[in-house]
Order: structure tokens, then sequence, then C-alpha cells
């Protein structure tokens, strides 16, 4: 099986093709980074031009304010990379997920002028327009190491003055070598979700300088913190890495004194986490000239420890590389690490409680001189452990691409079958140019799919026996996948582990193109994924009586949060709604989804309406706007059904007589009445689509986000943020009669709701000057939704925005739904 698309980049760089969780892959061009994007459409799958899309980020471009113009440095600390370079990009890397805005992944880029940035979309992250540098890292260490400048001697920098050697500190300890996320924390209570978390992490960097440092780096952002922080990024602890005397040249005084000083870490790489107790642990592990070196790294919230360093002899990595773990634990307390040197491939089995070697597997490399450019851990849990690796230029020419790991030792495997891929190109190359056979491949890197079951390989053609020309036009850097499962065998490749919706969608589109043949097996092949979904992602059984109930008299909002989505969001039978959305709008559009939609809503409502306390159902005008909406989906649903339980309408909800309504028509002020759940239609005609999760109509333009896999319309974070501003007022009595009942557990009684408009708040009181104030400032807020926040609430206050705010229903609801609820894919603005 091959999907492939082509992107006008030339060449491609080494080591820069990464697949992120969220199904974005990206690749390293000469001055820009390319994302590449699969069509959510499936009407679109057989149509190759149409399954991709892909947008270029400039990401070589830097403004003075992010990158400081710098005068030469002394010859001993001379970078031709920091001073000269064009910043191409070296190296990137996908964070885990839930650092950037909506909870997506975000991306490390690493350029030749030796700094790393941070990059995350704001919008339609297929929009090149979107993506913005967030954060220079080079910043944040130049901020850590500024405090102790001249408390440690350098190796590396000249014995000159104080001044100039705190100068040299600051070039050397900012320039970073090399970097590596840390992969994210496990949960002990949920392993396997879909399209979120159970409860978002702190998300770190290990980052090396030129001064033989390692620093670990938290970097929060707006949504990793619940907007309570901007982007920002801050050493946690570093350790100095001390090279060999050898290694240590005061004056170096020849070529080879200067490739022999030990100045940088040339590789790294992060394990996975092990929960021991109250602590996570894991292992990085890092290569100097000569030596490869692992350290025990403990972590709990806001604190960082250091192990032992543990020298792995015999292993140079110079000149070769990299290094990879296998994203697998064995029996409970072992590593695998896969290292190229200048011997050939070594694997090691580590024991993650000292870091110590148990075992040490090799195997050669064919006698290659090139840099090893791709490495990736095939490791399903139904299949041998394979490791598969490219070479730039000999990866054709050389009969190993691949081993597996078994007791005995590594086994050669036969050519995979992205090579045979390549060979293909190649192949067709000749024949188009007339070239009799002489062409060439360089492979630039290899990744994976998130759910393990594709290989994506970036590859060029050349002729071999004359000079290339050509217009640049023609200069294609090749894309392709590649399969790693046998659909016969094992038709539903789904790992135990967190997944996206986006990567279980793209997995059944590739799943049913190769194994239902008609359309009349799609029926029996959804029903064989829905049943592999609720046995391998199914976190949580029963209803809502959890453990986590206490905690909404807490007024920590992520605590709230939390609570909200293990009671809720993942409750058993709404996953396996979920699912059932997921899956029939993947593999059939026909499928009509209505019933489950209803079950959803319908569940989130008696949920809003039963479990949330009264303080924060009523912190704010919009929050009791929210609960009116919720108790109107009850009694619709309710008065479908003529039941007074929880059992599933069973016919349209479009056809529902007037009901009393908290909405209004902003257009023409007509009353809203609730007869539907997806469509508000005023008295005069007019109509708006109603958000997903408040039910309240979106009555203006870009004030909203919506679903990348089923459309659906909810309010934007933005929008959200701007009612609790603007709208938030005391408490009063009025507000308290109004909605004391809609509290009671009595939810599913049919009773009329008080007619109160969208956007206005019934309350009096001393304070009714500043009420109105703010009512003028919600309508103008709503009215003009593109307008600066800063010039609505005035300058100097934006810390309202996100201290200021309370506790609410609202923002429960909107922060614990970070995916959509009816089938659990990200949101796109």
């Amino acid at each position: 099986m091959s999907d492939a698309t082509n992107v006008n980049v030339w060449p491609c760089t080494t080591e820069a093709v990464d697949w992120s969780f969220d199904g974005i892959i990206a690749l390293a061009a000469d001055d820009s980074v390319e994302l590449l994007f699969p069509n959510s459409d499936s009407s679109d799958t057989e149509q190759k031009a149409a399954s991709w899309q892909h947008a270029p980020l400039q990401v070589s471009w830097f403004t003075s304010t992010e990158l400081p113009e710098k005068e030469p440095a002394p010859i001993p600390i001379y970078s031709v990379g920091e001073e000269l370079s064009t910043s191409s990009p070296l190296d990137i890397a996908w964070s885990p997920p839930g650092l950037a805005k909506h909870r997506r992944c975000a991306l490390s880029v690493l350029t030749s002028g030796l700094a790393l940035s941070i990059w995350s979309a704001e919008g339609d992250p297929r929009k090149s327009s979107s993506w913005k540098r967030r954060l220079v890292v080079n910043n944040a260490l130049r901020s850590y190491f500024d405090k102790d400048a001249i408390l440690n001697d350098s190796v590396v920098a000249s014995q000159t003055g104080e001044k100039e050697k705190i100068n040299e500190y600051d070039r050397l300890r900012t320039r970073v070598r090399s970097s590596t996320w840390a992969p994210a924390l496990p949960n002990a209570e949920y392993t396997g979700v879909v399209g979120t978390e159970s409860k978002w992490a702190q998300h770190m960097i290990a980052v090396t300088n030129e001064d033989n440092q390692v620093a670990i780096v938290i970097v929060e952002s707006p949504t990793s913190t619940f907007g309570s922080e901007e982007w920002n990024a801050e050493v946690l602890d570093h350790f100095t890495v001390m090279p060999d005397s050898e290694s240590i040249f005061t004056v170096p005084g020849t070529f080879d004194d200067i490739m022999g000083q030990q100045r940088c870490i040339s590789h790294m790489a992060w394990s996975p986490w092990k929960i021991q107790g109250q602590w996570y642990h894991s292992i990085i592990a890092y290569a100097t000239n000569n030596d490869v070196r692992l350290r025990i790294i403990t972590y709990t919230p806001d604190t960082i420890g250091l192990g032992d360093e543990v020298l792995c002899p015999d292993l140079c990595l110079r000149h070769k590389g990299p290094m990879k773990w296998s994203p697998r634990i064995k029996d409970g307390d072992k590593l695998t690490l896969a290292l190229f040197g200048i011997e050939g491939l070594t694997v090691l089995t580590v024991s993650m409680s000292d870091a110590t070697i148990l075992e040490r597997k090799t195997h050669g490399l064919d006698g290659r001189w090139d840099k090893v450019s791709g490495v990736i851990w095939d490791d399903a849990d139904s299949t041998p452990t394979r490791l598969h690796f490219s070479s730039l230029h000999s990866t054709m020419s050389s009969p190993t691409a691949g081993v597996e790991i078994s007791s005995g030792g590594l086994i050669e495997l036969p050519s995979p079958s992205w090579r045979e891929q390549i060979s293909d190109t190649q192949a067709l190359f000749s024949a188009q140019n007339d070239l009799k056979g002489n062409a060439k491949s360089k492979v630039w890197g290899l990744c994976i799919s998130p759910l393990r079951d594709f290989i994506a390989f970036c590859h060029t053609v050349h002729p071999s026996d004359m000079l290339e020309y050509g217009p640049p036009r023609d200069r294609n850097c090749h894309v392709a996948l590649s399969s790693t499962t046998s659909y016969k065998k094992d038709r539903l490749p789904f790992p135990a582990n967190n997944v996206s919706a986006e990567g279980i969608a793209f997995t059944l589109r590739k799943c049913l193109e190769n194994t239902v043949e008609n359309a009349d097996q799609v029926p029996e092949f959804t029903k064989e994924v829905l049943d592999a979904m609720l046995r391998t992602y199914r976190p949580k059984q029963g209803g809502s009586n959890s453990d986590h109930g206490e905690n909404y008299n807490t007024g920590d909002i992520a605590e709230l949060t939390t609570s909200f989505k293990h009671d809720v969001f993942l409750e058993a039978n709404m996953l396996k709604d979920r699912y059932t959305i997921l899956i029939n709008q993947t593999c059939s559009v026909k499928t009509p989804t209505t019933l489950p939609r209803a079950l959803i809503a319908f569940r989130l409502a008696k949920a809003i309406v039963n479990m949330i306390p009264r303080s924060l159902a009523h912190s704010s005008s919009f929050s009791r706007e929210i609960l009116m909406s919720h108790h109107q989906v009850i009694c619709l649903i309710n008065a479908v059904t003529n039941q007074n339980d929880s059992t599933a309408p069973s016919t349209s909800i479009t056809t529902m007589p007037n009901q009393s309504t908290p909405d209004s028509c902003d257009f023409c002020d007509a009353a809203i009445p609730f007869t539907d759940l997806e469509i508000a239609t005023c008295l005069n005609g007019h109509q708006y689509p109603r958000c997903g999760l408040s039910f309240i109509a979106i009555q203006a333009p870009r004030i909203s986000k919506f679903c990348g896999l089923c459309k659906t319309g909810f309010f934007s974070e933005e929008f959200v943020t701007a009612q609790e501003v603007t709208r938030n007022s005391d408490s009063d009595d009025l507000g308290d009669v109004e909605t004391q009942t809609l509290g009671q557990s009595a939810a599913n009684e049919d009773i009329e709701m008080p007619d109160v408009r969208h956007g206005e708040d019934q309350t009096s009181g001393p304070d009714e000057a500043n009420h109105l104030a703010a009512k003028n400032l919600a309508t103008e807020t709503r009215e003009q939704p593109d307008k600066d926040i800063e010039a609505l609430i005035g300058p100097g206050k934006q810390d309202i925005i996100t201290e200021g705010l309370p506790v609410s229903l609202a923002r429960v609801l909107f922060l614990a739904c970070d995916v959509c609820i009816y089938c659990g894919g990200k949101f796109l603005e």
C-alpha cells in the first residue's frame, strides 16, 4: 500500500521528518518547514492530489527583537553557525500534545544559527498565516545562566579578563546545539484515551549548549496553563558534562585540537516515563565526542531530580548518530536504546532503576560511510520489535535497512516495503528521463504515524552518471507512506495508549480501502471497529457517580476541569456514542448520526444540571445562560420521547412546538424558540448554528471554532473569555431567583424557562451603573468580535482576562471539552 505526495522543496535536510500526535507531518527544507495535512474528507481518498495538503513556514526569518545581531566572537569561541549562517532548519520535532492552542502539538525548530524556537498555530493550522514563532528558547538560557555566569569555569572559554569572560560565557551557553522533547507523562488511571488526555501535564524539552551543559526547560503556553500565562520558557535545572582530559585544550593550536575539543553534546534522546510512587522516572542519553552517557531524571510537578552519570564505554557516535529509545517499556523496568556509531548499530537494554546496561547487541552497517538519516521503532504489541533505519546516500545500495530484536541478537530483515517503494520511484525516474538505470536515491528521513501503523519516508531521486540540471519546479522531494501492518492478519491496529481521533480516522480510511471490497461490507466493518475501540479505549466504567465528585467544591480550575472530564466527557456511554460518530463519518458519510449526537447532548445537559454546584452555575450571567440552555435540551428531548428517564430519543427533534428560551435574535430581536439541537431559528426565520457545548446560538462571525472532523461549531475560547470578563456580575437576588430551580435534581420536569435574552443580565441594585456598562461592553464584544480585547477593556488590563476570571460553569465546560465532544476531533478556526 502506497500513498505519496510531492513537495516542491530542494533539497531536504537530514533527520528532518516528524509526524505529530494530531496527524501533521513536518518536513524541513533548505529555508522553510513544510507541513503536510491528510485530507479529512473521505470522499477524496482516491484522488492522490487531493489526499494531502501542505503549507510552508518561513522558519529562517527572525526579527532583530527575536534574534539580536551579534558582534563577531573571539577566535576561541567563534561560531560560523551563529554569526554567518542563513538559519536553515537542521532539526524539527513535535512536542507531546496539549501545548499549542486547541491542545495540539507545538513544533520546535533548531536552525543552523544555533537558535531553537517554538512554533504553533493560532487559527487553522492548514494556513501558513496561522503559524507564529511563539518564543526562542535561547532567551530562557540567557536569563538562567546570567545568574551564575562567573561562578563556574569553562573549559571552552578563553582565559581573559572577567568582563570578557562573562561575555564569552553568555555566547557559549545560549547557543543551542541539540534538543529533545520529554515524552508525555503517563497517567496511572487512564491509559487509553482518544483525542484528549485525562489530565494534561507540563511540557519539558532538554537542550544542550556549547559549554558542555544540558538544561531542562519547561515550556508553558496559555493553553497549558488555563490562560494564566503567556508563552514562556524557563530553565528548571541543568548539569554540566565533564569532558575527558584529552578533550581539553586551553589554547587549541592545530585543526586536530579544534576538532578534538569537547564543547557540545551532539546527540540526545529522552526515554519514556515510568511512574514510581509520587515520582516519574526516565533516562536521558547523550553523546560526547568519545562516549555515550546516561543519567536518570526524576520529576514531580515543578521539581526535577538528576541522578548520577552512567558511562557507556566503547561507543563513539561522532559523525554518525543518531540515538533512539524504543517507546515500549519491557518487563516493567527495561528500556531499549538504539545507537549508530562508527562501529555499526548497537542496541542496549537499560535498567530504569539505576541506568545500568543489562544487555548489549551489535550489528554491522554494511560498511556505510554516510550519516544515518532516519531511525524508527516498529514495535506494535502484536509483532516482534523491529528497527528501521536509512542513510542519506547508501540506503538503496546497502542490503540492511532493518533488524529484528530477538533474544539471540539482531536479525537482519528482508527489504522492507518502504525501500521497495523507493526502488519503484527510482526505476520510474530512470524510465521517464531515459537514464537506462543510471539513477540513485537519497533518503532524508523516516518517521512513524501516531498509531504506529504507517512509515513516512522522505527521498529524492537523481541521475548517477551525469550532472543534474532542470528548472526548480521539477525538483521535488517525495514523501510517501508504507504500511507496517498486514491488514489480512490484523485489520484493526489500535495501540493500547492515548491516540488522536485524527489518527484513528486516518487508519480507518486506509483499512477501509484495503479490506472492504463493496459497500455492503461497510456495516460489518464498522461494527468490528466499534467493538475493537471499546475494548481498547474504554478507560472508564460506569456513570457520573465517581470519586471525583467532591472536587466540584474546590476553587481550583484545574481540579474542576479534570473532575468534569472524568465524570462526563470520559463516561462510558459518552465514549461509545462518540466512537460511533467518529467511525460512521469516517467510513460512510451516508450513515446518520442524529441519534448518538442527541444522546451525547442529553447526557451532557443532565450532568450540567444535576452535578454542577449552584455556585459555579451562577458565577456569571453567561454561565446562567448555559445552564438554562441545557435545561431546554432536557425538556426538548423529554418532550420528544415522552419519557422521564435517559432513554434515547427515537424520532426527529426538529418538529417541537416553541419553547421559552434565553436566546433572542441579534438581527431582529425576535425570540428564538428551542426546537432543534443544532440550528437556532428565530420567529422571523433568521437561522444560526448552535454551539455544540452551550447550545446558545452563534450569531456573529469570528467568535466560533469548529471540529476538523465532524464540522460541529462551538464558541471560541476568546469569546468565552470575553463573556466572562465583561459579564461577570455580583451575586444578586434576582439572578438567584431566576435560576434557583435549575440546580435542583428534578431536571426531567418540563419547566417553563424565564425569557432572559442572550447578552443581558436581569440584575439591579447599587452597582446598576457598573452592570449596565458591563452589559454594553458584552454587546460590543459580541457585535465586534474582531476588535482587540485590549481596546475594549482598556490598556494595561489584559491580566483581567486570566487572573480576574471567576471559576465558573462556562470555563469548566469549555476547558474540560478540549476536543469535540461528539467525535473527539481537534478544533479549527
